[in-house]
């Protein structure tokens, strides 16, 4: 018998569920899909995408796209915002009430700060990656600015294009898989905590309150006021090269310590042993190879490993998606509408997705060729490219909460170095498609992550990115102009853009051809690679109580591209979460909770000190 229609849900009848989430372990997917029906979804008696939460979401989206901006410039980091739009969406309304009640309306529903949260993360995240990054060094390399209408096109086309490439993936990565997309699942505890009543919503709240003030306090003793570190070295050395320089310290950030709390042992102890791996043992062999400079520290040592962890990422990405059986295939197959099951009426329709991509594919293939000097070919290559990369950025992220669009714009430019050998620009253009894109992509499955958990209706989510996506472009693009209005601005202390730097920099190696890379470099690459496809091909092959124990090969790749500090943050939010839930089993929501507001009040705060050092 066919599943029951959707029905709908009032504020009163149909309270949050009170689940983090709603996997049904060894169920049959179309079980999950009429449990989620049932239980959880609410998106059609309860307001979502309301003005209301449309210009909120637009006006914290401004907000954070300026700060993302900024910080990406100085540090060559970026603040996700989705758990701190979703804050300040609540608060900021809670502000407007009293101020205004008869405009104000009622309280924000759940599911409207919901969609003004997807606004805000998709304008304030996922527009000016490539700014931060790729026209920086554009900017570095070729001396001048692409023209403003190019950049405020390509922007919001390549980011636009990056939201229709993840609507196929939502079914099989957030519906059917289930990955954790943690700081998803974490926004999703904090609004279920912030629109809860009773006793149970009372502790929920105070959890996100704690966590959210310890993690606030330590930020402005670390980054407001100097007096606490960034981390505490460990002592010693390995081959002569003291752990510090290797990157093997305590960080003082509760941000990776509350994202491991919601990715799991699993994945968080593949980050640990990764980075023993490859910044305590490769590493300091790369030193004594000359590979890394003899003076670098954990900045140039990432500069190097990058290289093998954008294989490893890749080649582990692309065999996992091969060994799903035609998911993809069954991905697109269900955009065409049809399904027996009511679910699938509420995805973005068939029609949606192959018109947003026809449209958008034509006009960022223009807009390279005017504005980028790309030739046509290589601009529609481009965009295939992108998507596909696209496929392994939700995937890392939906694993390991992390987007490693630095390692796959490195795919791009080493692809383009092989096509396109001497041409800079082309390099950095295509380079730049896949940052936004990727960027895009993961942020909406993450958006719908939060939407899945709260009963949202998904096709209204899609809309609000879209829209963030529009409003992101128009405010930030503008403002790189306003901050970096020539070459001089990047480089000094104001400025530094590492991302810029290093990205300009392997844009010039690889127009003199991948041969100019060290021998040992491309042993590596291909080792790595080579691991990522065994330990892949081992997690499924491998019986089910041998394979728990088998590293995670995504874990492993991304322990490349993050400091060893980081990867001992995840770890060990991953461990205290798992004594304490075996202790209280009970307790699972609080600690949800206390998880979202650790990675919520280190974004506030942070985004607080940024603000205020630009100003004054």
């Amino acid at each position: 018998m066919a599943p029951s229609a959707p029905r709908a849900a009032s504020e009163d009848a149909a309270p949050l569920s009170p689940a983090p989430t709603v996997a049904l372990p060894d169920a049959r997917p179309e079980d999950s899909d009429t449990r989620w029906l049932r239980d959880v979804y609410r998106g059609e008696g309860l307001a979502q995408l309301t003005p209301r939460a449309v210009g909120l979401g637009a006006l914290i989206g401004v907000l954070t796209c300026a700060t993302n901006l900024y910080a990406g410039l100085k540090t060559g980091l970026a603040f996700g915002v989705a758990v701190t739009a979703a804050l300040l969406a609540h608060a900021g309304h809670g502000v407007w009430r009293r101020l205004w009640p008869r405009a104000a309306g009622a309280p924000l529903s759940a599911l409207e700060t919901c969609s003004a949260q997807a606004v805000a993360s998709s304008a304030g995240y996922a527009t000016g990656g490539a700014l931060v990054s790729v026209q920086g060094a554009w900017l570095l390399t070729t001396g001048h600015h692409p023209a403003g209408w190019a950049l405020l096109a390509w922007t919001f086309l390549v980011s636009a294009l990056g939201v229709f490439f993840a609507v196929p993936l939502k079914r099989q990565l957030v519906d059917r898989e289930q990955l954790p997309f943690a700081t998803g699942t974490a926004a999703a505890a904090a609004i279920r905590a912030l629109h809860a009543t009773g006793d149970g919503a009372r502790s929920r709240l105070r959890a996100l309150g704690l966590g959210g003030g310890v993690a606030g306090l330590l930020t402005v003793l670390r980054d407001g006021v100097g007096r606490l570190p960034v981390a505490f070295a460990f002592p010693g050395a390995v081959g002569g090269i003291p752990l510090e320089r290797l990157g093997f310290a305590l960080e003082t950030s509760l941000l990776p310590v509350g994202a491991g709390a919601l990715l799991g042992l699993r994945t968080t102890a593949s980050l640990l042993l990764g980075a023993l791996l490859v910044h305590g043992v490769v590493a300091p062999r790369a030193f004594a190879l000359g590979l890394v400079p003899a003076d670098g520290g954990v900045g140039e040592v990432l500069g190097w490993t990058l290289w093998p962890g954008a294989a490893a990422l890749t080649a582990a990405s692309l065999a996992h998606f091969a060994l799903q059986g035609g998911a993809l295939a069954r991905a697109l197959r269900g955009l065409r509408g049809g399904s027996a099951h009511p679910v699938d009426a509420l995805q973005v329709p068939r029609a949606w997705w192959v018109g947003g991509v026809a449209v958008l594919t034509p006009a960022t293939v223009a807009v390279a060729r005017v504005g980028f000097g790309v030739p046509v070919p290589h601009a529609v290559l481009a965009v295939a490219l992108s998507f596909g990369l696209c496929l392994i950025a939700c995937r890392v992220t939906g694993e390991t909460d992390a987007n490693p669009v630095g390692a796959l714009g490195q795919v791009t430019q080493v692809t383009y170095g092989v096509l396109l050998p001497h041409d800079v620009r082309a390099n950095l253009a295509t380079a730049g498609l896949t940052v936004n894109a990727a960027s895009s992509a993961a942020d909406l499955l993450t958006d719908l992550k939060t939407g899945h958990l709260l009963g949202a209706h998904p096709r209204r989510l899609f809309l609000a990115q879209l829209l963030g996506t529009g409003v992101g472009a128009a405010a930030v693009v503008p403002l790189f102009f306003v901050l970096v209005p020539d070459v001089s601005a990047l480089g000094g202390t104001r400025f530094p853009a590492p991302a810029a730097t290093v990205t300009a920099s392997m844009a010039r190696v690889l127009a003199q051809g991948l041969g100019t890379l060290a021998p040992e470099t491309r042993w590596t690459m291909a080792v790595a690679a080579l691991g990522a496809v065994a330990l892949t091909l081992a997690e499924r092959a491998l019986p089910e109580r041998v394979r728990a124990w088998v590293p995670s090969p995504l874990g492993l790749s991304l322990a490349c591209l993050l400091p060893a500090s980081t990867c001992l943050g995840f770890f060990l939010g991953a461990l205290a979460t798992e004594g304490v839930r075996r202790a209280r089993p009970d307790a699972e929501e609080s600690l949800v909770t206390l998880a979202a507001g650790l990675i919520a009040g280190e974004g506030l705060v942070g985004v607080v000190i940024v603000l205020t050092q630009s100003l004054w």
